[in-house]
């Protein structure tokens, strides 16, 4: 079957069309920007790019055209699928129908920490002797690319809450059935298609309320956001993880050990790769996903202690040897601040210098404005790249701080870093979008 996605260089539809093309069809796609490192790994697929939306690349007359969620009605080449009857459908649903139906799926939900977690676990399997099929919206730094079909019967799938289809406005999980879900947190976000929380809890709802029985539910300890939704209604069994001791699986920290305990048993000392309260509550997640499973507790602690990460979620770059220079997709206030403390409390005898670009359209539209600015404050140095698409006013939001500078573009950013000693700093690069133009900037200045 001919293939064609439309919107296939997002991380979510490019996954898809590695999926699809290792499940043997011919794949094709089209896409205006296409960034590494979903663009390198269509190429190395030997995937066909179109970088434009002409109706024209329709005259390839593919068997299904899959939809990507950036196409939206009024735009002539979907106009035309729907005038002339073609045969299309979004890439949650045929990912759901086609790849996940005769899987046991674990999936991994929540406003952070998706990407990190989903990898821990399809790591933690792959190194337990398994070979996982796995869609995450990132690429972990052990393997080769951000999805496989895998030859074991276990799935892993990063569940997004964003939503399907120009056709279908429910969130993409709704279309992946759980064996296990996990829900790292909830906050609001996404503000181009929520409302409000309440908003993002409905659609949570929603995919609950389809969960079987004996699935497994796995929540954080004392997250009131989580415990409102299940409020709502819940049919499954229901077990939590945090960093107390009253939570179903726990990690203690002791004389700076790392204790893994499920309820009141302690399973094994941790000594992980990653660092952060917020990667150590994504390994806990991910160990409580790996137990509903039946893994073994050691084996799980062996495979955490061996992941190296991921590519762009606090990953150090190797190519700035005289310093520590970190790149993170931080594309949420939280997340930010996260962060900024992990690499704070791990080198507190450095300061911090942070290189962010806030390309969310949540962080653009500014409606957690008053978050973005004060999630910032723990750095020594920050400078913030501004563009015209901003609907606040961030340059006067931001006076108070005489630390953080609003730069008009990457040319200024290099004008800027001359202001700063740069022996004195870490640094911290945070974008949604390609951290590349940040990244030579920083190799000038360095």
């Amino acid at each position: 079957m001919h293939i064609h996605i439309l919107g296939i260089c997002g991380t979510f539809m490019g996954s898809l069309a590695l999926l699809a093309k290792e499940s043997g069809h011919q794949v094709t796609g089209s896409d205006i920007n296409c960034y590494p490192p979903i663009s390198d790994q269509l190429d190395e697929m030997g995937i066909e790019v179109i970088p434009n939306y002409d109706i024209d690349q329709l005259k390839m007359q593919p068997d299904l055209i899959v939809i990507g969620n950036v196409m939206t009605r009024g735009m002539e080449i979907i106009e035309h699928i729907l005038d002339n009857g073609l045969a299309y459908t979004s890439g949650p649903e045929w990912l759901g129908k086609n790849i996940l139906a005769d899987k046991k799926v674990i999936s991994v939900a929540g406003t952070h920490g998706k990407t990190t977690t989903s990898s821990i676990i399809a790591s933690a399997l792959k190194d337990m002797g398994q070979d996982p099929g796995y869609l995450i919206g990132g690429v972990p730094i052990n393997f080769e690319a951000s999805a496989s079909l895998g030859s074991s019967l276990y799935f892993v799938i990063e569940a997004d809450e964003y939503d399907t289809a120009f056709f279908d406005k429910r969130s993409k999980f709704i279309h992946y059935p759980a064996d296990t879900f996990v829900i790292n947190n909830l906050e609001f976000d996404h503000a181009d298609i929520f409302k409000d929380l309440e908003q993002i809890k409905w659609h949570f709802h929603q995919l609950i309320r389809s969960l079987p029985s004996k699935a497994d539910l796995r929540v954080p300890y004392g997250d009131q956001n989580i415990s409102d939704l299940l409020r709502l209604g819940n049919w499954s069994a229901i077990k939590s993880f945090g960093l107390n001791e009253e939570a179903d699986y726990s990690l203690i920290i002791e004389d700076k050990n790392l204790f893994i305990k499920e309820g009141d048993t302690v399973q094994g000392v941790i000594h992980p790769k990653l660092f952060g309260k917020h990667n150590l509550m994504n390994i806990l997640s991910a160990f409580s996903a790996l137990r509903s499973m039946g893994f073994e507790s050691e084996k799980i602690i062996n495979a955490i202690d061996e992941f190296d990460g991921v590519k762009r979620r606090l990953q150090r770059l190797d190519q700035f040897s005289d310093h520590f220079v970190f790149d993170d997709f931080a594309h949420h206030p939280t997340a930010i601040k996260f962060s900024i403390e992990a690499i704070k409390e791990k080198y507190p005898d450095k300061k911090l210098c942070v290189l962010a670009e806030l390309a969310s359209n949540t962080m653009r539209q500014g409606t957690l404005k008053n978050e973005v600015v004060h999630s910032f404050s723990k750095a020594d140095r920050a400078f913030i790249l501004s563009n015209n698409d901003f609907e606040w006013d961030i340059e006067d939001a931001f006076k108070p701080f005489e630390t953080i500078n609003i730069v008009k573009g990457h040319q200024d950013l290099n004008n800027d870093l001359k202001s700063i000693n740069t022996d004195e700093y870490n640094f911290l690069i945070m974008t949604n979008k390609s951290s590349l133009p940040i990244i030579n900037a920083l190799e000038k200045r360095l």
